[in-house]
């Protein structure tokens, strides 16, 4: 039986558990992040001239997303010490989810702070970044503890994330609150003149499972629920069960983030038009395109531009999720919320105010970004495999798990300044095929070309039609059967980086390796 089923039975046993329910909801008794011992955190230093410095606290609140009793949250808070004081700003609706804004070239420094009750360390989702910068868990502090981060911002204009990754406890801390956006603008976003201000709206998707005391409610079934993926019985956006905005005549750009811990959307509008996408992971697009839905794997971003200056005052516009098992079960029939409409349920509505229409023509060239060339790589005709498998409860790549937070092997070694093509491979003969979200620490890679998987079936058909491939990207999502190959170059930055699975029961189950950047 699906366990958003069974979850709701285990609800109403939570109810009468007392403080052994409340042990379970809270996770306590389970695994907690532990700092590693030896590893000094790092400080600030003198001769870096921080453009924007902010104070990153992570920390235990409580905050209204149900009628009634508060939640209990852990999450991101903070304040701007030196720049621009509209760099940190918290979403409306929740009031606890964080966005900085930032710019290309910026000096940043961010002193994260840990209040928790565990270890944890912050993860820079999509940037390229030195190591000790990333948010390896290696780096891990305990409570009471900072950790200071000090980079330039070396990304295109894009939308980007934040999130903890200790290992063994993000999808526990990120299921729980901790998670915010990344917005790095430039001078060539600047020029295409996109909506800006109040018509630039980030929203994450999230879902959750509460018990009657308005409790958050995590892995009720164990193991079970880490090999196939918690699902939450409630979609939130921004961090409320029911998000409206109120919107004017006139274009909008909506920053998409799939923030779940293991769904899969499909995304569509209410008014049946083709949604516009002009950006993924890795920045804007260089032309807009345009699809009938689109698939969002955990993890992925997409910008897309939606005009209401052809509406009414009045007007209602609708954005439609269909939810997917990481097995690719359809779950949206078994969550609550919103009446059904169009195969989906509506997550986020948009209602047009009065006022006049001000026209914004969708541009027809976004930007324009040097593609990586398959000509330099040094591995076209043998790319450089990663297998995908779950085999008796053990999720791996290439038959291995994360078992040494300093561990690499000699086929996860690559140089300095060369390309290559990595083939990320979930066709295994044995074991249980699921679709798999796969994240690439410190760069972006193009996809270069998909093939195999179930063709035949219906719900993969559906879900291929909405991928969002173009462009650069940092998540790829690899359905069963199928072999993705992605192009990718090792440059500026030597180290030890993380390549995972972004189902993050996954990758907390050690779904995980390190691979190393030597000297060319």
């Amino acid at each position: 039986m699906n366990h958003v089923v069974t979850e709701i039975g285990r609800r109403r046993f939570l109810t009468q558990a007392g403080a052994c329910g409340l042990a379970t909801v809270l996770g306590v008794g389970a695994r907690t992040a532990i700092a590693m011992p030896g590893m000094a955190p790092a400080e600030a230093t003198i001769d870096f001239k921080p453009d924007l410095e902010l104070e990153l606290v992570a920390n235990v609140d409580e905050v209204l997303i149900l009628p009634g009793a508060p939640t209990r949250v852990w999450r991101f808070d903070g304040r701007v010490l030196r720049g621009d004081p509209g760099a940190l700003q918290f979403l409306a609706g929740s009031g606890y989810i964080p966005v900085i804004r930032t710019r290309r070239g910026q000096k940043v420094r961010v002193h994260f702070i840990n209040r928790l009750p565990e270890a944890s360390i912050v993860h820079w989702h999509g940037l390229h970044i030195v190591q000790r910068m990333d948010g390896h868990p290696m780096y891990a502090v305990g409570t009471g503890k900072r950790y200071v981060y000090e980079f330039t911002v070396d990304n295109r204009a894009g939308t980007y994330w934040f999130h903890p990754h200790p290992h063994g406890r993000t999808g526990f801390q990120v299921y729980h609150g901790l998670a915010g956006f990344l917005l790095v603008g430039d001078q060539e976003e600047d020029a295409a003149r996109l909506p800006s201000g109040e018509h630039d709206l980030p929203l994450i998707i999230q879902d959750r499972t509460f018990d009657p005391l308005n409790r958050l409610v995590y892995l009720g079934r164990g193991m079970m629920d880490r090999m196939m993926g918690f699902l939450g019985e409630r979609v939130l956006v921004n961090g409320s069960p029911d998000f409206g905005h109120r919107v004017e005549r006139t274009a909008y750009r909506l920053r998409l983030l799939n923030g779940s811990n293991s769904t899969l959307y499909r995304l569509s509008l209410s008014s049946g038009e083709p949604v516009v996408l002009i950006g993924t992971d890795g920045g804007l697009l260089e032309r807009p395109v345009v699809r009938r839905h689109l698939t969002l794997a955990i993890g992925e971003r997409a910008d897309v531009w939606l005009d209401f200056g052809a509406r009414q005052p009045g007007d209602e516009v609708h954005l439609i999720a269909e939810s997917f098992s990481p097995s690719l079960n359809v779950v949206t029939h078994l969550q609550s919320g919103a009446a059904p409409t169009r195969g989906g349920r509506p997550i986020a509505r948009f209602r047009v105010a009065g006022g006049p229409t001000r026209k914004t023509a969708l541009p027809k060239r976004l930007s324009s970004f040097p593609l990586l060339d398959i000509k330099n790589s040094r591995n076209r005709d043998r790319p450089r495999q990663v297998q995908l498998s779950m085999v008796r409860g053990r999720v791996m790549l290439n038959g291995r798990s994360f078992d040494d937070m300093h561990g690499v092997a000699d086929d996860e070694k690559v140089k300095l300044g060369t390309t290559e093509v990595w083939e990320f491979a979930n066709d295994a003969a044995f074991g249980m095929l699921m679709a798999h979200p796969i994240h690439v620490h410190n760069l972006q890679f193009r996809v270069l070309d998909r093939t195999g998987g179930a063709r035949s079936n219906r719900v993969h058909e559906g879900l291929r039609a909405g991928f969002t491939d173009e462009g650069l990207k940092d998540v790829v999502l690899v359905m069963p059967g199928e072999r993705v190959k992605a192009l990718m170059k090792f440059e500026d930055h030597t180290g030890l980086y993380l390549y995972h699975c972004h189902i993050l029961e996954h990758e907390d189950l050690g779904m995980m390796r390190n691979y190393l950047v030597e000297p060319s």
